[in-house]
């Protein structure tokens, strides 16, 4: 049986929430931690950006509302 790794932190949880993206119209699975702490993937980021522009994610990259490296302005460019 193949384990589910929560989208943003992608470690192995026991338990993961089905949490709607607040950036895009899909559907995560996160751990309890990166919900409560409202992050989202950091490749939900970069996409939301891309298709809305860069001012839509301004504040999850300011805050860093999301788990891995510092996003860099080049890549929110297409």
């Amino acid at each position: 049986m193949e384990k589910i790794l929560c989208y943003s932190c992608n470690k192995s949880k026991a338990n993961l929430s089905l949490v709607k993206s607040t950036l895009l119209g899909i559907n995560l699975f996160l751990c309890e931690s990166c919900k409560s702490e409202k992050l989202e993937p950091r490749w939900v980021v970069i996409i939301a950006g891309r298709q809305n522009g860069p001012e839509s994610v301004k504040e999850f990259i300011a805050k860093k509302r999301y788990n891995g490296n510092e996003i860099a302005a080049s890549e929110l460019l297409i």
